[in-house]
């Protein structure tokens, strides 16, 4: 299992220890470094704004980003919104709600959703006097489709859910509860933020109505995220301000008639840039070599903490991550240890702290890997952690 493709990360090629920590923030490739430096060098220029060169590059640049994106999950460019991340995207659509959901509807989310995915809709239920129901996963991390369709058939107007959990590292069969979904008129939303770098992404295949994801998350900078909307034209702007419109008097308003009218303001150039540069290298590579890569040193993982007094929490299918506990080291005191000896690992409740307590936790460790990490990472990671008792007792 020897890749190469640490060597395209100057972040990694570089540091001393071992960065486990992806599923949080990815680090960033050359090719992405390169085209923000060489874009903010020759020049920063504000999209639609302008008739000279900065700014007719940038919107050259930011409508190239938005075609690949397009691409990469099997959309169409009127159908992509950039945003700041997978969190103001699903803000966004609860704001397009917020008018919609009445009191005798209901709003439906799973047990093992971020925060990002529940305190809105949380927030829009308290708001509007709306019930929210909690589908809760079962012990293989599957749902019960019987009461899916029970809380469907609740007047249920949108279904939230995530494509991968964040702690569970398991990827969802999307496609009978997305069926479901339909079969009851209900709306919904996909939160792809840890699928997005480590399985095939099609929306139209997933048949939802709303799919949102992070930049930092496929091996971009932060302060830029997608949403996804199937119609565009039934949805309703978020913020307003600048470059939206066609014409605004002292009294009202005419919204443009693209996708530019969800994107008020001054968008984030250098990370749009970062994103377009991220798409093209993730474009350019064997994505399924990256990911049997990611599955095996996640295996290889597992297969070694099984000799460890640890308890594996997260799916062992997988692919990309592992969480787990010790019955007699707490996890901060873990991934402190670890710190200590240049190994980058999270611990907490890792923003999903419902997910936690359906399974008893308060905390957890999360080792994620991506495409730059060896198996010498790994060898790391475990020689520490065998280091533990001496360290800590």
């Amino acid at each position: 299992m020897t890749m190469s493709w640490h060597q395209d990360f100057p972040a990694i090629k570089h540091a001393q220890g071992s960065y486990l920590d992806s599923a949080s923030s990815c680090q960033v490739p050359n090719r992405v470094i390169k085209a923000i430096n060489d874009y903010l060098t020759q020049g920063h220029g504000n999209p639609h704004r302008g008739m000279y060169a900065f700014s007719e590059n940038a919107n050259h640049i930011m409508q190239q980003c938005r075609a690949n994106v397009a691409q990469f999950i099997n959309a169409s460019e009127k159908q992509i919104i950039f945003t700041s991340g997978t969190t103001e995207s699903i803000n966004q659509v609860t704001s397009h709600l917020s008018d919609k959901i009445k009191p005798n509807h209901s709003i439906l989310v799973t047990q093992m959703e971020h925060h990002a995915n529940l305190l809105p809709w949380q927030r829009l239920a308290s708001n509007t006097g709306a019930k929210l129901n909690v589908l809760p996963f079962k012990s293989d991390f599957t749902f019960d489709l019987a009461l899916l369709e029970k809380h469907l058939s609740d007047r249920c107007a949108i279904f939230a859910c995530t494509q991968a959990s964040n702690v569970l590292g398991n990827f969802l069969d999307l496609t009978p509860m997305m069926k479901l979904a339909k079969s009851y008129g209900v709306t919904t939303l996909i939160d792809g933020a840890q699928a997005i770098a480590h399985y095939p992404v099609d929306v139209v295949a997933i048949d939802c109505d709303f799919y949102a994801f992070s930049g930092h998350k496929l091996y971009a900078p932060s302060g830029i995220g997608v949403l996804y909307c199937r119609t565009p034209s039934a949805f309703t702007p978020h913020h307003l301000g600048g470059g939206i419109v066609k014409r605004v008097t002292h009294s009202n308003y005419l919204l443009n008639d693209d996708i530019s009218q969800f994107e008020a303001g001054t968008p984030n150039m250098p990370a749009i840039v970062g994103l377009n540069a991220a798409l093209k290298y993730f474009n350019l590579l064997d994505k399924h070599a990256v990911w049997e890569h990611e599955n095996q040193l996640i295996q290889l993982a597992l297969h070694q903490l099984k000799s460890l007094n640890v308890k594996i929490h997260s799916s062992l299918n997988s692919r990309h991550l592992i969480s787990f506990t010790s019955k007699a080291f707490h996890s901060h005191d873990i991934a402190t240890v670890l710190a200590d000896n240049q190994i980058s690992v999270r611990a907490g409740h890792h923003c999903a702290q419902p997910c936690l307590a359906a399974m008893k936790l308060k905390h957890c460790v999360r080792v994620s890997v991506a495409m730059y990490n060896t198996e010498q990472d790994i060898m790391n990671l475990l020689t520490c952690l065998k280091k533990l008792p001496a360290i800590l007792n």
